[in-house]
C-alpha cells in the first residue's frame, strides 16, 4: 500500500513538472509588432530569435568531383541547380559547360560549349531551371557577364538566346516567360544596382527598386584617363532570390530590411529587425586594403595606394548580411556579416519563418547554395589542390525545426 502511495505522488509529481514546462512554453511571448500599409505587411521583430539558436547538423552523403575524370573536373563552378527528380546541375564556368548528374552522382548529360554558336557559351555565369525543367543560362562576352540568357529544353537542346536590355545576376523566369532579376547599372560615379522586370524578349518592363552600389575613382592626366572600381568584403550588396513561383525577396545589405514581392514586383510583406549598427574599425579598413593589395597584385599590376583607399569607399558601418536565400518552406536564411578580423569559420544565419517571424539564430558549417527538402547542396574547393566539389548534405534535425511562434 505504501509503495503504491509513493508511485502515486511520483506520478503526481511528474505531471505537474509537464504542465509547468508546458506552461512556460506557451507562456513565451513574441515580442515584436505587425503592422498594415494598405496590403502591404510590416513585420517588426526584435532583436533576439523567438526559439534562440540552432545548429545545423549536417552528414554528407554526396560528393561530385574527381580531377582524373574530365566528366567530374570542374573549374570554377558557378551556380548549382537541382530539379524535381533530384538530378544536379553544375555551371562549370571555366570549362564552358553545365554538366548534369543523377541523384546519386552519376554523369548523365554535358550542355555547352566554348564558342560563340548556338547553345554555346563564353562567359556563363547563373543557371535557373523552370517548373517544366527548362534551363536558362545567363552569358555574356567583352568582359561582360548577363547580357544574354541561353534557353535549353528539359533534355539539353537549345532553344534559343534571349538578349537583355542590361546585364543580369541572379534571375528567375516565371511560366509566361518574363524575368525578375537584379542588375548593375553605370551611372557617372560608378554604378547602382536595382530589382527589375524584363519581359520574355529581355526588354525592361519595370524597375521594381534600385539602390546606390559601388563607386568609380577617376584620375586624369595629359596622356589618359583611368577609372577604379573595387568591392570589398564591407561593400553592401543586393541580394535577389526566389521564395517560391509566385513571390520573391529582394534586400540591400546596408539596411535590416527584407522585401517580399509577387511575380509583378508588387511589394506585399516588409522584414525588419532591430539591429545596432557597428563601426568599422580603422584595422578593419587596413585589414581589407591588405587583402584587396594581395587579390589585385596576383592579378596584375598593383594600384597606387591612395587610389586604392579611396576606391574602397567604406560605408558609415557593417553590412548587416552577405546575401539572403530561402527554402522549400519559405523559410528565409540571412548570411550575417561578421569582422573580417575574425578568423572563425563559422557562419551564422538569421532565420525567419514564412510569416517574417524571427525564430532563430541558425550557424551552419558550409555556404548552402540550395535547402531543399531536408537536403543542402554547397560548392567546395580544396585549399591545397584546388579541386571543386559539389557536396550533398542531409540535415538530420530538419524536422525538429519549429515553424509558428
Amino acid at each position: 500500500m505504501k509503495i503504491k502511495f509513493i508511485f502515486i505522488l511520483i506520478t503526481i509529481f511528474f505531471v505537474s513538472m509537464t504542465c509547468s514546462k508546458a506552461t512556460k512554453e506557451d507562456e513565451r511571448e513574441w515580442k515584436g509588432k505587425v503592422e498594415n500599409e494598405g496590403e502591404v505587411r510590416i513585420v517588426k521583430n526584435p532583436a533576439e530569435p523567438f526559439y534562440g539558436e540552432i545548429y545545423l547538423d549536417l552528414e554528407e552523403e554526396l560528393s561530385i568531383g574527381n580531377e582524373n575524370d574530365e566528366n567530374y573536373m570542374f573549374n570554377g563552378v558557378t551556380d548549382v541547380a537541382a530539379d524535381s527528380q533530384g538530378n544536379i546541375y553544375v555551371l562549370d564556368r571555366g570549362n564552358f559547360r553545365v554538366q548534369k548528374f543523377d541523384h546519386n552522382g552519376q554523369y548523365l548529360q554535358t550542355i555547352g560549349k566554348k564558342g560563340q554558336g548556338p547553345g554555346e557559351f563564353e562567359r556563363p555565369a547563373r543557371l535557373f531551371l523552370d517548373s517544366q525543367e527548362n534551363m536558362y543560362v545567363t552569358d555574356g562576352g567583352r568582359r561582360i557577364e548577363g547580357r544574354m540568357i541561353k534557353i535549353f529544353d528539359n533534355r539539353g537542346k537549345f532553344v534559343r538566346v534571349m538578349r537583355l536590355d542590361s546585364p543580369i545576376s541572379d534571375f528567375h523566369v516565371d511560366s509566361e516567360g518574363n524575368i525578375l532579376a537584379n542588375i548593375a547599372q553605370n551611372v557617372e560615379r560608378g554604378t547602382i544596382k536595382a530589382v527589375v522586370k524584363m519581359n520574355s524578349e529581355g526588354k525592361l518592363i519595370k524597375k521594381i527598386a534600385e539602390f546606390s552600389d559601388v563607386k568609380q575613382v577617376i584620375k586624369r592626366n595629359s596622356d589618359r584617363t583611368a577609372s577604379f572600381r573595387v568591392s570589398h568584403h564591407y561593400t553592401p550588396r543586393l541580394s535577389f532570390s526566389p521564395i517560391n513561383e509566385q513571390t520573391f525577396l529582394y534586400a540591400y545589405s546596408a539596411e535590416y530590411k527584407v522585401f517580399v514581392i509577387d511575380k509583378d514586383g508588387k511589394l506585399v510583406m516588409q522584414i525588419q529587425k532591430e539591429e545596432t549598427p557597428n563601426s568599422i574599425s580603422r584595422r578593419e579598413k587596413e585589414r581589407i586594403i591588405e587583402m584587396l593589395e594581395e587579390s589585385i597584385s596576383r592579378s596584375g599590376p598593383k594600384w597606387p595606394k591612395d587610389v586604392l583607399e579611396e576606391a574602397c569607399d567604406f560605408p558609415p558601418t557593417r553590412p548587416f548580411f552577405m546575401w539572403a536565400i530561402a527554402d522549400d518552406m519559405k523559410r528565409l536564411f540571412l548570411w550575417r556579416v561578421k569582422s573580417v578580423l575574425d578568423e572563425s569559420e563559422e557562419r551564422e544565419y538569421d532565420l525567419f519563418n514564412k510569416e517574417g517571424y524571427f525564430i532563430y539564430r541558425a550557424k551552419i558549417p558550409v555556404r548552402p547554395e540550395i535547402i531543399n527538402k531536408g537536403f543542402l547542396y554547397d560548392i567546395k574547393e580544396d585549399d591545397e589542390t584546388g579541386e571543386v566539389f559539389i557536396r550533398r548534405f542531409r540535415i538530420n534535425n530538419w524536422d525538429q525545426i519549429k515553424e509558428g511562434i
